[in-house]
C-alpha cells in the first residue's frame, strides 16, 4: 500500500472516498461516520487540504440574553459548540441572571491585527538607523497595503530593537474579517517593497528577513496582546441586583466579591495572563459554532474579569482584550457556520463588533455563573462522578450484538437451541426517558436507553423466527440519584445539600434491580399488564441491566374518560391483587423499602427546599399560595404520613402516568417499573389523574373515577372491604396527593428550571386543582 496520501490538491468526491478508502485500509479501522458527510468537496478550497470527511459537535443554545450595546441590542440566543456538559447549563443561568437585572451593556473598543516581521542588520547602529527611516515612510507604508486590500488600515508601526536585531509591530484594522491572512499579505507586500527599496543602500540595508518573527502573538497567549490590542477589544458590564443574586445564582454579592479577590491572588502566583474565570469555554465554543480560526482560542480567550459591590448590587465587568474574530472569509462560508452567524444576525460585511458583544456579553454570563458555582460549592456537585472500586467493562453500544442477545433470548424464550442470526438496529424511538437522562448526567461511559433492534433468529427445532423488540438498558439507581444531583447543583446550596443528605433513601434507589424484578414475576394479574418480556439480563460485573420487551405501538387516542377508566381498572389487579400484602411483598427484597414516617419528617429540609425552590423557578406554576400549600404538608409530614402508613398498602407501579401506558392489540399495557414500590393503591391514581384530567377537573369527575378505580380493586381483593367506604376512600386519595405534591411534584418543577418538561405546567396545574378539590371536599 503506498504511504502518499491519495488526490493530493483534488477536491471532488470521488478524490474525497479515494482518501477514506486509503485510510481505512492504513489503519484498519471502519471510519463509518465519516462515509457520509455534509460538505461539499469542491466547496472547501482554501479551508482543508486531503479532506476526507466532517466532525459533528453539539450546538445546545444558551440564553436568551438582554444586550444595549452598540450592535449587539435586544435578547440573543447563542449557539455554542461543545461536548462539556453544564456549560450550556451554566451560561443560560448567568444569562438569566443578568437578563432579569435589565442586561448587559457591551462596547467594541479597538479593532486590530498584527504581523511582525523580523529584520537582521549588520550591526546595531545599522538597525538603528532603519528604525529611523521606517519612522518616515508612513505614508508610502500605506500605499502598499493599498495595494493588497481595500479593507485593510495600517494604524501603527511599533519597532523593537534588540542589538542588531529589529522587531516590527505592524498594526492594521481589517474591518469585519479576522484578518491573520490580510495582514500576512499586506506585511509581505510592505518588505518586498522594503526589500527592493533600500537594496542599493548598505547604510541601511536588512542582511535578513522573517516575515514573522513572533512577536505578534499569533495564536499565542502575549502580554504585548493583552496590553496594546490584538484582534477585537471589547467589553460588557451588568449589576446584579441583590436578590436576583440570591434567587438565580444562589449566593450573595459578599460571597462573590470575596471569591473574587481570592481567585485573583490565586491567578497572580500562577503568572496568569489577564484574570478570567471561564471565558475560554464561549470563546471556544462560539469559536467552532461560527467558522471563527479555533487556533486562536488560545489567545482570544484571554479576559480580565472583575467583581465589585455597589452599593447593594453586585457589579460585573470582563474585557476580552484581543479576541480574534471575524464574520466574512475563512469557515465563516461554510454552511452550518454561515447559518448559525445569520441566526445571530452576524453575517457578512458589518457583523464583526455584534458578533465580538456577543461573545463579551456571554462570557461576562458564564463567569459569574461559574464564581457563584464555585463559591457556594455548586461547582463540585456539578462536576461529580460516582467512584468506583475497579474498572468496568461497560456496555458500549457496539455490544448488542448476536453473542449478547442470545443467550439472553435462549433464557427468557427457554429454548436453549436458539440461535441469533442478525440483529439490526430498528427505527428509533422518541428520547431515552427521563431515568436514562439523569443516569446518563452522572455516568456517560456507558451505554443506557432505549435501543429498538430487530432480532432474527431460528429456535431449537430450526424454524426462523425475526422480532421487533427494545432492550431497555438501564441505569443505576446511584447513577440517577447523582444525575438528579447534577441537575440540582445549579439550583443553589440549600437544595442541593438537602439532597445530598436525603437524595438516596428516595424511591430512586435500586432503580436497576426493580424493573427486572417485576418481569420474573409470575402474577397473572401482573403478567397481564406488562408487555411481554423476551429475556433479562443482570451482570454486575459490567453494570449492565438489559430488558428485552416487545416493541409497543400505541393503538390509543386522547385521555377521554373511559380511556382514564380502562387504564385504573388495569393496575386495579395489581393493586386488588397484592392489597394489604406489603410485608410479604417487602420480605422478598426486590422493592424499595419505603421510609418510615419519622425518617420522612427528618427528610423535612428537602420538602421544603424543593418547595422554596419550585417557587423560586417557577413563579407562574407555584405563586405564594401555592407554595404555601406544599410548604404546610412538609410542616405536617411526620403526621400525616402516620395515617397513610396505617392504611393498606400494596404494590404500585409508582410512576403512572401516559408515558408509561399504552394499548396494543386491544389490551392496556403499562411499562417502565423501576420506580415500583410499596404504597396505598391511590398513588397511582393521583399521578393519573394528574396527568390527564387537565386544570378544568370537577368534584363530580374525580369522585365517579375513584369509583371506578376502588370499585375495581374490590372486585379483586376482599382486604378492599377496610376502604370501600367513599369517605375511606377519599382519604386515601388526599393522603397519596400529598405524598405526590411534594415529592414527585416538587421534583419535577425545581429540575423544570435546567431541563424543560414539557408536560409539567399542565400537570402542576391540574395537580392542585385536585388538592383545592380535596379540601372542599373536607370542608377546608
Amino acid at each position: 500500500m503506498s504511504d502518499v496520501i491519495p488526490g493530493r490538491g483534488q477536491y471532488s468526491e470521488e478524490a474525497r472516498r479515494k482518501r477514506l478508502a486509503w485510510l481505512r485500509a492504513r489503519s484498519g479501522a471502519a471510519l463509518a461516520s465519516l462515509g457520509e458527510t455534509g460538505l461539499s468537496a469542491q466547496h472547501l478550497v482554501g479551508n482543508v487540504e486531503n479532506f476526507v470527511g466532517s466532525v459533528e459537535v453539539p450546538v445546545g443554545l444558551a440564553g436568551p440574553l438582554l444586550f444595549h450595546g452598540e450592535s449587539a441590542r435586544g435578547d440573543i440566543v447563542a449557539p455554542l459548540a461543545t461536548t462539556e456538559g453544564a456549560l450550556v447549563a451554566s451560561a443560560s443561568r448567568g444569562a438569566r441572571a443578568v437578563t432579569a437585572s435589565g442586561g448587559v451593556t457591551t462596547r467594541v473598543l479597538a479593532q486590530r491585527m498584527t504581523r511582525a516581521p523580523a529584520f537582521e542588520f549588520a550591526d546595531l547602529a545599522t538597525a538603528q538607523r532603519f528604525t529611523a527611516w521606517l519612522h518616515d515612510q508612513r505614508e508610502r507604508l500605506h500605499e502598499q497595503v493599498r495595494l493588497v486590500s481595500r479593507h485593510t488600515r495600517l494604524v501603527d508601526v511599533d519597532p523593537y530593537q534588540i542589538g542588531r536585531h529589529l522587531h516590527v509591530r505592524f498594526v492594521f484594522e481589517t474591518a469585519d474579517a479576522a484578518g491573520q491572512n490580510m495582514t500576512t499579505a499586506a506585511t509581505w507586500q510592505i518588505c518586498r517593497w522594503l526589500t527592493d527599496e533600500l537594496a542599493a543602500q548598505e547604510a541601511l540595508r536588512p542582511r535578513g528577513l522573517l516575515l514573522e518573527g513572533n512577536l505578534s502573538g499569533d495564536k499565542k497567549t502575549a502580554a504585548v496582546s493583552l496590553l496594546a490590542g490584538r484582534g477585537t477589544r471589547v467589553t460588557a458590564e451588568c449589576a446584579l441586583p441583590r436578590h436576583i443574586v440570591a434567587s438565580v445564582l444562589k449566593t450573595t454579592p459578599e460571597a462573590m466579591v470575596k471569591g473574587h479577590v481570592t481567585t485573583v491572588l490565586g491567578a497572580q502566583q500562577s503568572g496568569m495572563t489577564g484574570y478570567g474565570v471561564n471565558a475560554a469555554n464561549i470563546v471556544a465554543a462560539l469559536f467552532v459554532a461560527t467558522g471563527q480560526d479555533v487556533a486562536c482560542v488560545h489567545e482570544s480567550g484571554v479576559s480580565i474579569f472583575s467583581m465589585e459591590q455597589d452599593g447593594d448590587d453586585l457589579r460585573a465587568t470582563i474585557l476580552l482584550p484581543n479576541l480574534v474574530v471575524g464574520t466574512v472569509g475563512g469557515g465563516t462560508a461554510l454552511p452550518h457556520q454561515r447559518e448559525l452567524l445569520t441566526a445571530l444576525g452576524c453575517a457578512g460585511p458589518g457583523g464583526a463588533r455584534r458578533f465580538a458583544e456577543i461573545v463579551a456579553g456571554f462570557a461576562l454570563a458564564l463567569d459569574l455563573s461559574t464564581m457563584a458555582a464555585v463559591v457556594s460549592g455548586q461547582f463540585a456537585e456539578a462536576h461529580q462522578r460516582l467512584g468506583r472500586a475497579r474498572r468496568v467493562d461497560f456496555l458500549q453500544p457496539g455490544d448488542l450484538d448476536a453473542a449478547l442477545l442470545q443467550p439472553v433470548l435462549a433464557r427468557g424464550l427457554g429454548d436453549p437451541g436458539l440461535h441469533v442470526t442478525r440483529v439490526r438496529q430498528a427505527a428509533p424511538l422518541h428520547g431515552d426517558g427521563i431515568s436514562s437522562e439523569l443516569g446518563a448526567l452522572a455516568e456517560r461511559r456507558k451505554l443506557t436507553g432505549l435501543h429498538p433492534l430487530t432480532v432474527t433468529y431460528t429456535t431449537g427445532r430450526g424454524e426462523p423466527a425475526t422480532v421487533e423488540l427494545v432492550a431497555k438498558v438501564k441505569p443505576r439507581g446511584d447513577e440517577i440519584v447523582s444525575g438528579i444531583a447534577r441537575l440540582l447543583s445549579l439550583c443553589g446550596p440549600e437544595v442541593s445539600r438537602a439532597w445530598g443528605r436525603w437524595g438516596a433513601d428516595t424511591e430512586f434507589a435500586d432503580a436497576h434491580r426493580r424493573e427486572p424484578a417485576v418481569y420474573r414475576r409470575t402474577e397473572t394479574a401482573l403478567t397481564g399488564l406488562l408487555p411481554r418480556c423476551y429475556g433479562l439480563l443482570e451482570d454486575d460485573e459490567r453494570e449492565a441491566y438489559v430488558i428485552l420487551m416487545e416493541r409497543l405501538h400505541d393503538e390509543s387516542g386522547p385521555w377521554t374518560h373511559d380511556r382514564i377508566a380502562d387504564a385504573l381498572r388495569a393496575i386495579a389487579a395489581v393493586h386488588g391483587h397484592w392489597l394489604g400484602r406489603e410485608q410479604e411483598l417487602l420480605a422478598g427484597g426486590w422493592l424499595h423499602r419505603v421510609p418510615e414516617p419519622a425518617h420522612l419528617a427528618k427528610a423535612r429540609e428537602l420538602w421544603e427546599a424543593l418547595a422554596r425552590q419550585a417557587a423560586a423557578d417557577q413563579p407562574g406554576l407555584v405563586g405564594p399560595d401555592r407554595l404555601a400549600v406544599l410548604l404546610g404538608i412538609a410542616e405536617d409530614i411526620g403526621y400525616w404520613t402516620q395515617e397513610l402508613q396505617a392504611l393498606p398498602r400494596t404494590l404500585v407501579h409508582h410512576d403512572f402516568n401516559p408515558r408509561n401506558i399504552a394499548r396494543q392489540d386491544g389490551r392496556v399495557v403499562v411499562y417502565d417499573w423501576e420506580l415500583a414500590t410499596v404504597d396505598v393503591p391511590h398513588r397511582d391514581v393521583v399521578e393519573l389523574l394528574a396527568f390527564t384530567l387537565g386544570p378544568d377537573a370537577t368534584a363530580p369527575q374525580v369522585d365517579a373515577l375513584l369509583a371506578v378505580h376502588r370499585d375495581a380493586v374490590a372486585a379483586v381483593s376482599p382486604r378492599a372491604a377496610r376502604l370501600a367506604g367513599a369517605a375511606d376512600w377519599h382519604r386515601g386519595h388526599g393522603l397519596a396527593l400529598r405524598s405526590f405534591l411534594t415529592g414527585r411534584l416538587a421534583l419535577y418543577l425545581t429540575g423544570h428550571g435546567q431541563r424543560e418538561f414539557g408536560f409539567l405546567p399542565r400537570v402542576a396545574h391540574t395537580a392542585f386543582r385536585l388538592w383545592d378539590l380535596d379540601r372542599a371536599r373536607d370542608g377546608d
